[in-house]
């Protein structure tokens, strides 16, 4: 069986990645020079909520579910729901409510000149990703062999690593990554997507890619807090090489996200940087040199 988004898709996980997805490529948008989105695990693009796999979970009713315009919704939040089309004020679910997955929401805001590279190793998936995303340049392959298809013309970029994590070597095989990625695509700012199962695990991981790639980090973290038993309650964005002020806005939007996903007591949400020996630490509003 091959890990199918669709049953998860719209969940807190999902608005926690998009939230930070898309301030990181707004980040990117700043300047006016191009950017090449890089997807390594990209997934079908789009995911109808009325299907009866997603309502048969009903995830996304615990996490984009929960959320509507509010007058102290941080900016980045508000861009971020009028993006996927949110709106709670419309009728209760119908068979045309669609939540759009992190290439099509790089597509959404991608300038002309901007490029998007999508990795997805399976056929049938790959072609759904084709038809919600055809601007993208589609590889049919491992995610993990993203690095072969780089450096892009463009200098800048956003590399998104985001793994089913369904292998015992899940960690080792993103470090692996994110090295061969710095190698070629030098001013890329790297995000890698991990469930936070184990927190020492996490840490050491985060410590790893911070000592290997010698750059500024930060640590985005979610915990709605244990809701139903076995399901996945807290996880984490690993971002390397952060934009300018990209630590202050995503604070603010997480600070506000997370009351709203919350599943139970004990919900916490933060972004840190994870420090390295001899890395400047990360100043509040400090650009990168890359972005």
């Amino acid at each position: 069986m091959h890990y199918r988004h669709l049953f998860h898709a719209g969940n807190f996980a999902d608005v926690f990645k998009h939230v930070l997805l898309l301030g990181l490529l707004q980040a990117l948008n700043r300047k006016d020079k191009p950017w090449c989105y890089v997807d390594t695990h990209a997934g079908a693009g789009l995911y109808n909520l009325a299907s009866n796999d997603a309502m048969r979970t009903g995830e996304w009713q615990q996490g984009i579910g929960r959320l509507r315009v509010e007058p102290d919704t941080p900016a980045l939040v508000r861009d971020y729901l009028a993006l996927v089309d949110w709106d709670e004020s419309r009728p209760q679910l119908g068979h045309t409510r669609h939540y759009p997955g992190s290439p099509r929401l790089a597509a959404q805001v991608a300038r002309p000149g901007d490029a998007l590279l999508c990795c997805e190793s399976i056929p049938a998936i790959a072609e759904q990703l084709r038809v919600h995303v055809p601007q993208a340049r589609l590889h049919l392959r491992d995610g993990y062999e993203a690095h072969s298809l780089l450096p892009p013309t463009q200098k800048r970029g956003l590399v998104l690593i985001d793994p089913p994590f369904e292998a015992r070597d899940e960690w080792t095989r993103m470090e692996q990554l994110i090295e061969r990625v710095q190698a070629r695509f030098a001013g890329a700012v790297l995000a890698a997507w991990y469930p936070l199962k184990n927190v020492h695990d996490a840490a050491r991981f985060d410590r790893r890619v911070v000592r290997q790639t010698r750059r500024e980090a930060l640590s985005c973290q979610i915990d709605v807090g244990r809701g139903d038993a076995g399901q996945m309650h807290a996880c984490a964005l690993l971002v390397v090489n952060p934009p300018f002020g990209f630590a202050a806005t995503a604070e603010a939007a997480l600070r506000w996200l997370s009351p709203r996903l919350a599943q139970s007591g004990g919900v916490r949400s933060e972004v840190r940087p994870v420090p390295v020996e001899g890395a400047r630490p990360i100043l509040p509003g400090r650009a990168s040199r890359h972005c």
